[in-house]
């Protein structure tokens, strides 16, 4: 006749050495039953024991096999590995909050890649103006604009030694038109040379200009 075992009580075994013969006793049934559990279900399974007064656990299959398993659970993320402790509600209240903090930082990447699109087109020439823009988007290049200019005038205080700078102008202004000095054909004539006054040569004398005056021509 089979002997009737009664319940066994789970609690902390006081006297130390029936607790290193339970664990004697016990630990390659552990082993066994894990082994039975990968085999069976056909799951990675490892395990992993630290014996009282031993550096170096007993690991199951092997260390390799075990760090594998480790590998595995810590490339898992945080919500995935804790959902089974939350309920649903508040697993998906979760879940919509990470989406949305990974929407806003997409939309911020975005809006900050247009935003320097539109400032390279305007210097290279191909914007003239941003009129076209939608109040929201031209506040958004406003800001960075902003933000560059701040970071310009606080890179020219470093390499100035903490001098004080005047504030960058927030808009930008066009010069004015260059005015190009008139230039002269080479084909007029030429200056007539100084005259000496002290020079008379060549100028007709009185008695020249009296029969002049009385013919109406010069000899």
């Amino acid at each position: 006749m089979a002997r009737r075992r009664g319940g066994i009580k789970i609690r902390y075994i006081m006297d130390r050495a029936e607790r290193k013969r339970t664990l004697e006793k016990r630990l390659p049934n552990l082993l066994k039953k894990a082994r039975e559990f990968a085999v069976l279900c056909d799951v990675p399974t490892s395990l992993v024991v630290y014996l009282p007064g031993k550096d170096q656990p007993v690991v199951w299959p092997s260390q390799e096999a075990a760090l594998d398993v480790v590998r595995r659970y810590k490339e898992v993320g945080d919500l995935q590995r804790f959902k089974n402790n939350l309920d649903g509600a508040e697993f998906i209240c979760k879940m919509i909050d990470k989406a949305k903090a990974e929407l806003s930082t997409v939309q911020r990447q975005t809006r900050d890649k247009e935003m320097h699109l539109l400032i390279d087109d305007f210097f290279a020439g191909r914007r003239r103006s941003f009129d076209d823009l939608s109040p929201e988007v031209f506040a958004a290049l406003e800001l960075t604009v902003e933000k560059k200019l701040r970071a310009v005038t606080a890179r020219q205080q470093e390499l100035l030694g903490g001098s004080v700078l005047p504030p960058l102008p927030t808009q930008l202004v066009q010069p004015p038109p260059l005015v190009m000095a008139p230039t002269f054909s080479s084909n007029l004539p030429p200056l007539p040379p100084a005259l000496d006054a002290s020079d008379v040569s060549g100028l007709p004398t009185t008695e020249e200009l009296q029969a002049f005056f009385m013919n109406g021509e010069l000899p």
